[in-house]
């Protein structure tokens, strides 16, 4: 090979070269434009969390626990999913005691909603023990961890049965306590999570 062909390969080397870098560094940009666009939000799809959203009929959670473990992912997973699941049916008991305290005289509705919160946390430990788990998916990370997704839910009626059950364990309240017109509430407030679906 003589030197006017050495020289002319090497040119066509850097010449080629010079066209990959360019053209990586081109798509690169291009990359960074169109993140630029979307704000760099990419949708993630969470495996259980559609199943995890309540109606007029159930009250529903979903959640996700990690661990080294997979029995503990999973028990965090049930834990977790069942503190959110507590905490919205209390949070929606409130509301329906609210209303409900609000066409008693002002006494009784004092007392009613100051025993009825006691007797609340009481009825949502003793109740989630029915739970039904409605999705559960575990998977493998690449560092070796775990993670469980899950979504569980509970019947209106075991709710509404176990506030039931207390009011009648307590003369006092179930003096104040209307079962219908309760019920009537109660219901109004578990439609009106059917309607945000």
């Amino acid at each position: 090979m003589n030197k006017f062909t050495k020289k002319a390969s090497l040119v066509v080397l850097l010449f080629v070269s010079a066209l990959v870098i360019s053209s990586c560094g081109g798509t690169k940009k291009a990359e960074e434009k169109t993140a630029e666009k979307t704000g760099g939000f990419h949708e993630l799809t969470l495996p259980c969390a559609s199943k995890g959203y309540s109606d007029k009929k159930f009250f529903r959670a979903s959640s996700v626990g990690h661990s080294k473990d997979i029995a503990t992912s999973r028990e965090k997973a049930l834990l977790m999913t069942k503190q959110r699941l507590a905490t919205l049916i209390s949070s929606t008991l409130k509301s329906v005691t609210e209303r409900y305290a609000n066409e008693m005289d002002a006494g009784d509705a004092t007392e009613f909603n100051q025993t009825f919160e006691n007797m609340t946390r009481d009825i949502v430990k003793q109740e989630l023990a029915d739970i039904s788990v409605i999705c559960e998916k575990t998977g493998q990370k690449d560092d070796g961890s775990y993670e469980t997704y899950m979504a569980i839910e509970v019947d209106k009626e075991t709710i509404l049965n176990g506030i039931d059950k207390g009011i009648s364990r307590d003369k006092k309240m179930e003096v104040l306590y209307d079962k219908e017109r309760f019920k009537k509430t109660y219901e109004e407030e578990m439609s009106k999570m059917g309607e945000g679906k």
